[in-house]
């Protein structure tokens, strides 16, 4: 009788399985601009920095010498660590965080280059399967306000491993690499996580075409690996951050 309802459970917990999985499958992830809110570090190997925590991850900002760091909270292992460049004194950094609303799926930095006020592009950094990975330069910022921030018209989502960057229609994006200013509808992006490597790319429908594989920025000085494991995407299951 005992091993009669192990199996029984057995069997109940794989068809709750695959079931859960099936119904999960395809389903769109929608990614939310977080107002997170930072902490000044000290007494720590990030002294200096500002942290902010997304959950899974710590990410430690310093806006003086432009580094980033990102701290996997899981293992403590520190799994990116990228600077822009030589410092410079005009320029700081802005984190802005889009967060998933399912658990376990990648968690989104735009890290704005901000000079006397205005915006000068967004560095995007990806957290994904417990790794960091440098995904490039968005050279774009607002036309409203001569020169504001573009994450508030982004809209962002992921399907089927492929994260979407687009914008609200009627927004006027203006480049800072062509002076030209276009409509939202005609901007998109695009990120595959499967291979993270490639770096952030333009999408096949925008008339806005980034410079260079993965972004238009020279390459960091510092960064990790940024190959990602033939893991296949975790679970998908509610979250509340």
């Amino acid at each position: 009788m005992k091993k009669i309802f192990i199996i029984s459970f057995l069997m109940f917990s794989l068809i709750t399985s695959t079931s859960a999985q099936q119904s999960t499958a395809g389903v769109a992830v929608k990614y939310t601009l977080s107002d997170l809110q930072g902490k000044k570090m000290a007494n720590s190997n990030y002294d200096d920095y500002m942290m902010y925590a997304t959950g899974r991850y710590q990410v430690f900002i310093n806006s003086e010498l432009q580094k980033v760091a990102i701290v996997n909270i899981t293992n403590k292992k520190e799994v990116l660590a990228w600077t822009k460049g030589e410092a410079n004194e005009y320029t700081k950094f802005e984190p802005h965080f889009f967060i998933p609303d399912f658990k376990n799926f990648p968690v989104i930095l735009m890290l704005e280059e901000v000079i006397d006020g205005s915006s000068n592009g967004q560095h995007v950094i990806l957290m994904d399967k417990g790794q960091g990975f440098y995904c490039g330069f968005i050279n774009l910022a607002a036309e409203k306000g001569e020169g504001a921030s573009i994450t508030k018209y982004m809209q962002i989502n992921m399907k089927a491993g492929i994260i979407a960057f687009t914008f609200v229609p009627d927004a006027n994006i203006f480049s800072w690499e062509n002076y030209e200013i276009y409509k939202g509808k005609e901007v998109s992006f695009e990120i595959d996580t499967q291979n993270t490597k490639d770096g952030l790319k333009a999408s096949p429908t925008s008339a806005y075409k980034l410079t260079g594989s993965g972004g238009n920025y020279p390459a960091p000085e510092e960064k990790l690996d940024n190959n990602t494991t033939s893991e296949k995407q975790p679970q998908k299951e509610e979250f509340n951050w």
